[in-house]
């Protein structure tokens, strides 16, 4: 009686450590944070940018569009990227508010971008200053004939310029 207890005890551990020996040896990938959307992510202290996307139809103007979280006093974001042979430089305040402030989608402020000399698709070196932190990220490039972007290509007011 005591052998059939032990095999099945040996026969349930083995079991249960077959099925689930992958969990060992395999990361999980529930543990990566990512970006779970089209845009990127970029934390500047305590200024959090998150879904940055560059809308653009031609690929020589685009809106600049993002959420940003800033915990602390009101923050000017400056934003720079290589027109051509020149930099392009702006800003935008990025008000306190633990809440996200939106930027460049309809009834909030435009970050308009010009000579970006990027095709749709393609992604745009940027670097984004708050204080004396700046990070330096890739974003994508995407047209405004993606339903969830309609609407938000570029207009005639531009906040960037060129020195």
């Amino acid at each position: 009686m005591k052998v059939r207890v032990l095999v099945a005890a040996a026969l349930a551990a083995g079991i249960a450590l077959g099925t689930s020996g992958c969990n060992l040896i395999q990361p999980q990938a529930t543990l990566k944070q990512y970006s779970a959307s089209d845009g990127v992510n970029v934390t500047l202290g305590n200024v959090a940018l998150r879904n940055l996307v560059i809308i653009s139809n031609d690929g020589k103007t685009g809106n600049l569009v993002f959420g940003a979280v800033n915990t602390e006093a009101p923050v000017a974001l400056h934003v720079e990227y290589k027109s051509g042979s020149k930099v392009a430089d702006g800003h935008v305040v990025i008000p306190f508010s633990t809440q996200s402030t939106l930027f460049g989608t309809d009834g909030h402020t435009k970050v308009i971008v010009e000579g970006i000399n990027t095709e749709p698709g393609s992604l745009l070196e940027v670097a984004f200053t708050v204080g004396s932190k700046t990070v330096t990220s890739l974003i994508p490039v995407l047209t405004s004939e993606q339903p969830e972007y309609k609407g938000l290509n570029p207009s005639a007011v531009l906040t960037v310029t060129t020195h």
